[in-house]
């Protein structure tokens, strides 16, 4: 449900800025970074101070109540500062709320099938937030999109009051892990460095430069070739709801031994995407376009989140969480100022976009030069 929220908004506040607001696309762009400048500036902040006081509930039950009043006021408002406002607002208690993928991972013992599940019930979530707002548009306006909102916050808010986190047992687990376990994670919980392959954060970070700020505004570019809002839903939703299954997969079929591998080809698959938005004029070249996509993320993403929970502990999960978090959306509000000033240059769409072609491209390439695993990094020491 949460991500049902978070894609609503992403996806169709662009379309409100635009068809209901007015606002010109230079600003909507600019504006539309503020999601992921605060999904930048939160997640390592919240996951430390989680993993400081042990208690992830507590934010999770934070990040659902802003949300609901956050949507209220959204609703009530036509002021386009205090829109700009309230949506940080949307990324600061989303970015609260999102700390139950920690506690999730500490629930299953960091199994990465039952990871690969989560994030699976997540993108759905996804397909959920812009096939039905596609849809509760087409019956109610896009002037109404809020109201989806507040309907999914409310939603949400219902269901996190029915966790409980069993912190005791949880530490409990962690002191009876096998030693084995123990020795691969050791350095993990070291403060003074981080054993991870730093190479996974400029991977992210490169990767979401080049293709978010496009994914941002998606709607408003597939508007232009589509005729209703239902069809431009189901094109943004076939996306995550592909990932569900993908996932799946991937948490089965990622070993150490292949994880690099599917970081690679996965950042290569997007620069392939952004190729094809460039070329794309009708439902089925958009179609393609996001197959592959959900093929390219299922493959990075799960690949690295798989990583960071297989190699770290309860004591600092959060920080190196919300440190990818961070890399991820530190790509995406940098990208989209960069994306802006393209845009603002040359006030098109499909020339901003060749620019935009070679940071996923790097991604690959710095993965493929620098990362390595806990054991390969073990071995050359």
């Amino acid at each position: 449900m949460l991500n049902t929220i978070f894609m609503a908004a992403f996806a169709y506040t662009p379309r409100y800025l635009y068809d209901y607001l007015k606002v010109d696309i230079t600003a909507i762009q600019l504006i539309v970074t503020i999601f992921p400048f605060t999904w930048f500036v939160f997640p390592p902040i919240l996951g430390k101070l989680s993993d400081k006081i042990q208690n992830r509930l507590i934010f999770m039950i934070v990040g659902a109540v802003g949300l609901v009043i956050t949507s209220i006021l959204l609703m009530l408002t036509l002021n386009l500062i205090l829109i700009i406002i309230l949506l940080s607002l949307i990324g600061f208690f989303g970015t609260s709320s999102t700390i139950c993928l920690v506690l999730f991972q500490e629930y299953v013992e960091n199994d990465q099938v039952m990871v690969s599940y989560y994030y699976a019930i997540t993108v759905l979530g996804w397909f959920l937030g812009a096939m039905l707002g596609g849809i509760f548009i087409d019956v109610y306006g896009i002037e109404n999109i809020f109201q989806f909102l507040l309907i999914c916050s409310i939603i949400n808010i219902l269901l996190v009051i029915f966790i409980r986190e069993k912190r005791a047992l949880i530490m409990e687990r962690q002191v009876r892990e096998p030693e084995t376990k123990k020795e691969e994670i050791l350095l993990n919980s070291d403060e003074d460095s981080s054993p991870l392959s730093k190479s996974i954060y400029g991977g992210l970070f490169f990767r979401n430069f080049g293709i978010r700020p496009i994914i941002s505004v998606l709607a408003i570019i597939m508007a232009v070739h589509l005729s209703t809002n239902t069809e431009i839903g189901f094109l943004i939703g076939i996306n995550p709801l592909i990932q569900v299954f993908l996932i799946i997969i991937m948490g089965r079929i990622i070993k150490d031994k292949n994880i690099k591998f599917f970081m690679i080809f996965g950042y290569c698959l997007s620069v392939i995407v952004i190729i094809g938005y460039i070329f794309s004029n009708d439902f089925i070249g958009y179609l393609l376009c996001q197959i592959l996509i959900s093929f390219s993320f299922a493959m990075f993403w799960t690949s690295t989140t798989v990583y960071i929970a297989k190699n770290t502990s309860p004591e600092n999960k959060g920080k190196y969480t919300g440190y990818a978090n961070s890399s991820f959306y530190l790509g995406s509000f940098m990208g989209g100022l960069f994306f802006s000033l393209l845009l603002f240059t040359y006030g098109d769409y499909y020339i901003s976009m060749i620019f935009m072609i070679v940071f996923p491209l790097i991604s690959a390439l710095i993965i493929l030069f620098k990362f390595e695993t806990i054991q390969e990094s073990n071995l050359e020491k």
